[in-house]
């Protein structure tokens, strides 16, 4: 126990400083580059880091949720600010939305099932949960 809270308090000190040095990362010239670039690459490799920790039901909703949270951003950045007033291109976007959101959530859903299913089925010799009788 005592090394698992110490492994927590680490982790939240890094966050911490994490969020420092990605605020200096942004008002600091970056060399050669561009300042939210080098801001933009440091938050990946951290959430590709914690993306390998998650088992594969947790990958599978994280995978959903991240396409989710992209395209609107995408639909915020470059969808209503640069479409106009066109109401068209408005209803092409919100399709393409509600689209990535339903295959999102039945992609989730299935991982959920699958490892739901993992979780309870028999194991080789004879042991563990096996299915629920009804």
């Amino acid at each position: 126990m005592r090394e698992l809270t110490k492994s927590m308090m680490s982790y939240t000190w890094a966050m911490s400083m994490f969020g420092v040095q990605q605020a200096i990362n942004l008002i600091t010239p970056a060399q050669g580059g561009d300042q939210t670039a080098k801001c933009g690459q440091s938050f990946d490799k951290v959430t590709d880091a914690t993306a390998k920790t998650f088992d594969n039901a947790t990958a599978q909703a994280f995978k959903a949720g991240d396409s989710m949270q992209r395209a609107m951003v995408d639909l915020m950045f470059g969808g209503f600010l640069a479409g106009g007033l066109d109401p068209n291109r408005w209803m092409r976007m919100g399709s393409d939305a509600m689209r990535q959101a339903t295959d999102a959530a039945g992609r989730t859903a299935q991982a959920a099932t699958d490892a739901a299913s993992q979780a309870t089925a028999p194991t080789s010799d004879g042991s563990g949960w096996g299915s629920m009788p009804r």
